[in-house]
């Protein structure tokens, strides 16, 4: 049933993802030529102030799902009817306190925006991106977080796709024929408002309990759960600091323009984080009943499995970008919107360095280690600002970027995984760090012949793309095979292939 359940929120998260991305894509790309840098730059500074505000929320979504688990597990409908209360309580008031926090930013908004013009009316426009966020909590938004920990995103996935892709169509049409930025923002509130009520009425139709009066946790029970969301609270404080403040820091540094360059880079990351996130992001439920229910030495196999696809997938989107975003966002954006191989260079670093840490993030989190590393982020949040602050004058953005990597490195690198083995495994994490080091040494190697095959295609034209893209393929993915065809870890996820493929064909027979 687990493996199940999370194949389910794969494919379907994998076929309604796959379709919006390229929506958004040419979202963008209309987004770029009909309204040009200065507002690209204007947007992605205000989504990462917005992404500071959400601050607020302190994890309170992931410690609640944790929550949720048990009572869903044993089928106790009175217990989930209560904490689903409570998470609509805290919801309420984190939107509120985001809308007050918003408007109590408006004076200050002209200090942390260098060289831009009077193109639109600032106030009002960062207001609607404060209300765009603040929908996300407001307008029955938490109802969706009960499929989530009952391990069924797929029927989220499916409405929230269904919605996006509908926004970024009318998005596209209103820049096409109006050019406004400001009807092009109120779009975005809507459908995230309409998102919100079609996944209601869905929760309510599934878990019909919900709609009536549900008793308050105990007092002792409430105190469990906000000692959770102050452990995760953190770690939360910490994801926004890293990546949130990059553009604020930089269009305060730099420019606002300069902010919309970055942003570019930041999209087609984040396009592949978000497509990693449905392969990973699906089995966080699953692990957390996984863990419960089985002994340690299967749930380390189960982490050494993940932490494989984690390797396995990162490195192969590592290697892709190194060697294709370049050429992607020339031909895309133009030559103009390029930064130069160094830069690009510590991008990918940064991404990779990211993503291989997926797994431990996600048995930290399934597994309820909110508490025990609380003070981990607050040591990367405080080292990437000041090293990023001490850094941007004189390297501009790479100094940006490379205190995102070295703040990691000193801290989330080694103990998000030291965590996750010394409470939840009980054993050494040495084998963890081995893996990750021959990770790390077989995406060079990839690097490396890869750039050495490609040379006669240096030019950039969409054909030599193409067959970089083809390299990009094969060759990290034979070396995968190859490297990895005799080991536990590939034989699972093969025969887990296997047996849902012969579900599917099962199905259709």
């Amino acid at each position: 049933m687990r493996t199940k359940r999370f194949l389910q929120n794969l494919v379907t998260s994998a076929g309604g993802q796959f379709l919006s991305i390229l929506l958004q894509f040419a979202g963008r790309t209309v987004f770029i030529y009909t309204l040009g840098a200065q507002y690209l730059g204007i947007s992605g500074l205000f989504t990462n102030i917005i992404s500071v505000l959400n601050v607020t929320e302190l994890g309170l979504g992931a410690a609640i799902v944790y929550s949720l688990y048990e009572p869903l597990a044993n089928n106790d409908k009175k217990k989930t009817a209560s904490v689903m209360q409570l998470l609509r309580k805290a919801y309420f008031f984190v939107g509120l306190f985001i809308l007050i926090a918003g408007i109590i930013l408006i004076p200050f908004l002209p200090y942390i925006m260098k060289k831009t013009t009077d193109l639109v009316n600032i106030p009002f426009v960062f207001m609607l991106y404060v209300m765009q966020s603040v929908s996300s909590y407001w307008f029955y938004a938490y109802k969706s977080l009960i499929f989530k920990a009952d391990q069924k995103s797929y029927m989220t996935n499916l409405i929230t796709y269904l919605a996006n892709i509908i926004g970024v169509i009318v998005q596209i049409l209103i820049l096409l024929t109006t050019k406004s930025f400001i009807l092009y923002t109120v779009t975005g509130i809507s459908i995230n408002i309409l998102g919100n009520f079609m996944i209601a009425g869905k929760v309510d139709k599934h878990y019909p309990y919900l709609k009536e009066k549900a008793e308050p946790l105990p007092k002792e029970e409430q105190k469990e759960i906000f000692k959770s969301v102050v452990g995760t609270s953190v770690y939360k404080v910490n994801a926004v600091i890293v990546r949130s403040t990059d553009n604020i820091i930089i269009s305060a540094f730099i420019s606002t323009i300069a902010v919309g360059f970055y942003d570019n880079y930041r999209m087609i990351t984040n396009t592949l984080v978000t497509f990693a996130k449905m392969l990973f992001g699906s089995a966080t439920a699953g692990i957390g009943n996984f863990v419960i229910k089985e002994d340690r030495k299967q749930s380390e196999f189960l982490f050494r499995v993940m932490s494989v696809m984690a390797f396995w997938v990162y490195g192969f989107c590592t290697i892709c970008l190194w060697v294709l975003i370049n050429p992607f966002i020339s031909l895309s954006w133009g030559a103009d919107y390029v930064f130069g191989r160094e830069l690009v260079a510590i991008i990918v670093l940064d991404f990779m360095m990211d993503g291989f840490q997926t797994i431990s993030i996600i048995y930290k989190d399934a597994c309820g280690l909110f508490w025990q590393g609380k003070y981990r982020p607050v040591a990367t949040a405080v080292l990437n600002l000041m090293i990023s602050l001490a850094l941007v004058k004189n390297m501009g953005i790479m100094g940006v970027v490379l205190g995102t990597i070295i703040s990691r490195f000193l801290t989330t690198w080694w103990f998000e995984p030291w965590l996750v083995y010394h409470n939840v495994f009980k054993m050494s994490c040495k084998n963890y760090f081995i893996r990750y080091a021959m990770a790390c040494i077989v995406v060079l190697c990839n690097i490396v012949v890869i750039d050495f095959l490609t040379v006669p295609f240096s030019d950039t034209t969409f054909v030599n793309m193409m067959v970089k893209a083809v390299f990009c393929f094969l060759v990290p993915n034979l070396t995968a095979v190859l490297i990895l065809h005799r080991t536990p870890e590939f034989q699972y996820l093969r025969d887990m292939v296997m047996r849902f493929l012969d579900k599917l064909r099962g199905e259709k027979v």
